[in-house]
């Protein structure tokens, strides 16, 4: 058994993404380092979901909602003052916004405001109850603010949302985005009860943890400490795409 045990943990790096994902995801990886600089990349700081980076409480209000706002924002080297934070529904539609697929089903928008310098970010109210869920919101749509705000890619481009969650990887909010792409929980309408999952984001556990891995690469950080706040299925692809390109550079 003992045997086992060791020639399953030697056994060679698989990688956690196929070759369209990999190839994808070295690019864009690669055109962020470029937009963005290496400098930024090694000397950002990794945010990680505990009471360092956030607040120990938290009851949905909307100075907390903003507060969270400000600590995103501020990591993404976007100045707090230039978004507008504010909230929809199922019976209040956003207008003018970036809406992905059906906008009753998105977590949050992102919208220019025209002629004011000004950006609008939008938070669905059915998700406000989960902190981590708003901030890997907030990461997303303030990620817009860095790429199409600034003219970096355009909306026509058919990557731009998955590039945006690649972003958040690079600019170091990816442990926050990454352990919300699957949401569990909880109902209880009074009659009946019982459980639910959804998938929120553009990219797999396993692009995360393969995009988290060329982070860690590309900070020469082989061992890294922040590796135990992922969720266990990123944390093994993460753990997978390091030895991976270890042993392919030692070729």
């Amino acid at each position: 058994m003992l045997q086992w045990i060791r020639a399953f943990f030697a056994s060679p790096p698989v990688c956690p993404v196929n070759e369209q994902e990999r190839e994808w995801i070295d690019d864009r990886f690669a055109w962020l380092i470029e937009e963005f600089g290496m400098e930024r990349l090694r000397q950002g700081i990794t945010v990680l979901p505990t009471t360092q980076f956030f607040p120990g409480h938290y009851r949905a209000t909307e100075d907390e909602i903003h507060h969270l706002l400000v600590i995103v924002a501020q990591h993404m080297d976007v100045d707090p003052d230039c978004l507008w934070l504010s909230y929809y529904g199922d019976g209040n539609q956003a207008r003018n916004s970036l809406a992905r697929d059906n906008w009753q089903s998105t977590k949050g928008l992102y919208s220019e405001v025209e002629e004011s310098g000004f950006y609008r970010i939008q938070l669905n109210v059915d998700g406000l109850n989960d902190p981590l869920g708003v901030v890997a919101t907030l990461a997303h749509e303030i990620g817009h603010v860095r790429l199409l705000g600034e003219d970096r890619v355009s909306r026509e481009e058919h990557d731009h949302e998955p590039l945006t969650d690649l972003l958040t990887v690079f600019l170091g909010l990816g442990i926050c985005t990454a352990n919300s792409v699957i949401q569990e929980g909880n109902w209880n309408n009074g009659a009946a009860s019982g459980w639910s999952m959804s998938r929120c984001g553009y990219l797999s556990m396993n692009m995360y943890g393969y995009a988290l891995g060329l982070y860690a690469l590309a900070r020469r950080e082989w061992k890294p400490a922040w590796l135990k706040y992922l969720r266990p299925d990123v944390r093994h692809a993460c753990r997978n795409t390091i030895r991976l390109k270890l042993a392919e550079k030692a070729l």
